[in-house]
């Protein structure tokens, strides 16, 4: 399980950092607008990434995973990669407003082209590769197109100092490994029928995947400009410090997410006894970080931050609480809703979170300072588990008041994963 969970999360965080390596040295070279520039490149695209991918990273490993048959299996990427190319080709004009926009003097080719990079990672295959337990091909199609990326900018960079080559290679690291990997796993019969009007039906069946992946991204990138409009500035960096922790200890939480994604729905799999282990693993290592924030939080910011900048005991305990609920609900969500065909309940309930975790914070940290904004951010997500263990168990008493009715994967979970 450890090397499980290190290649199918470790390899596709290696992935999407590889993007940010020579950011530092690039800033000191191009100067505040390039470095500015590049910045909103990157902040924009990410968003984008989100978007393009359509939800295929939450709802896609439980549906390849969930069978066996080949040919299904390359039909559904088939499918995948037609509707994230479309969605792709929508975003680019309006990253292409953004960079006009936002950009800066005489940076829009390096605004743009940063932000066409980050929103190709959500075309990557890893998501697929993770649901057919091959991580080596998320290294190969994946990981090392970019890196190798990045690598030939460096002497590049110093030779030329055109710092435009730098995203411009890093998008087309992304689109070649996309490319390589199709052209070597899919076959031309397994985009029969796929034009335009089905592509749009899919794109469109994929609303609640996508809605969810969607919303979780802006409630994520919300939380310090909802502080940061009612606290003083000396409880904001208290709650930004806290927040950088917070961000960093999330990676965890996707590791193991995305280890066990697959897993749990693997069609020759005993889905009960691998899910009840998700949610263990998942509590186990949500109860972990709240010791740590708690315990560490206060003493870690000092050290990274310094002493002016350090967040206190109530903003350090209430960033623990709030991460784990975060690890809790990534498994009743990812591990046991999805799988089940309850997307819609999962979207509905960061939607839940985010409706009153938001004000919440709001209120709060009015009063509270960055403590409250913290504390606002562990309701919504106690609000996110709420709605998730209420779905939960409204299919297990669907299924005790009829056993003997079938019951659709949209609207209930399997009597055998109960």
């Amino acid at each position: 399980m450890a090397k499980r969970i290190g290649a199918f999360a470790g390899l596709p965080l290696l992935s999407s950092l590889a993007p940010f390596l020579l950011l530092p040295y690039i800033a000191r070279v191009g100067g505040e607008g390039t470095w500015n520039s590049l910045a909103v490149g990157q902040a924009v695209g990410s968003l984008a990434a989100i978007l393009v991918a359509l939800g295929w990273t939450l709802s896609g490993p439980a549906r390849v995973a969930g069978t066996s048959d080949p040919g299904l299996r390359r039909r559904l990427y088939a499918i995948s990669l037609l509707t994230r190319l479309m969605a792709f080709a929508v975003c680019l004009p309006v990253l292409a407003g953004i960079a006009a926009l936002y950009g800066g003097a005489g940076h829009f080719w390096e605004t743009f082209l940063m932000a066409g990079a980050q929103a190709a990672a959500g075309l990557s295959p890893a998501w697929y590769c993770i649901a057919t337990g091959e991580a080596g091909k998320i290294a190969r199609y994946d990981v090392l197109p970019r890196i190798i990326a990045t690598i030939v900018c460096v002497p590049v960079l110093l030779a030329t100092g055109l710092i435009i080559l730098y995203p411009a290679a890093i998008l087309a690291g992304g689109l070649l490994g996309t490319f390589f990997f199709t052209r070597r796993y899919s076959k031309r019969q397994d985009y029969a029928d796929l034009h335009a009007l089905p592509v749009i039906k899919e794109i469109w069946a994929l609303r609640a995947a996508s809605g969810t992946t969607m919303a979780a991204a802006a409630y994520s990138a919300t939380p310090i400009l909802v502080v940061a409009a009612s606290a003083l500035p000396s409880g904001l960096a208290v709650f930004v410090s806290a927040e950088k922790l917070f961000r960093i200890g999330l990676m965890a939480v996707g590791a193991l997410g995305s280890s066990l994604q697959g897993w749990v729905a693997e069609i020759d799999g005993d889905h009960l006894i691998r899910r009840k282990f998700s949610l263990l693993s998942h509590t186990v290592l949500g109860l972990a970080g709240l010791a740590g924030f708690a315990l560490l939080g206060p003493w870690v910011t000092k050290l990274l931050f310094g002493q002016p900048l350090a967040a206190d005991v109530a903003t350090c305990f209430w960033f623990g609480v709030a991460f784990l609920f975060v690890s809790i609900n990534t498994s009743t969500g990812s591990h046991w809703l999805v799988p089940a065909g309850r997307i819609r309940a999962v979207f509905w309930s960061t939607v839940a979170g985010a409706a009153v975790g938001l004000p919440a914070m709001l209120v709060l940290s009015t009063f509270m300072q960055g403590a409250g904004g913290a504390l606002g951010l562990a309701i919504g997500e106690f609000v996110v588990c709420a709605v998730q263990g209420v779905a939960l168990l409204y299919s297990a008493s669907r299924i005790r008041r009829s056993p003997a009715s079938p019951v659709s994967d949209e609207s209930a979970i399997s009597e055998a994963d109960l």
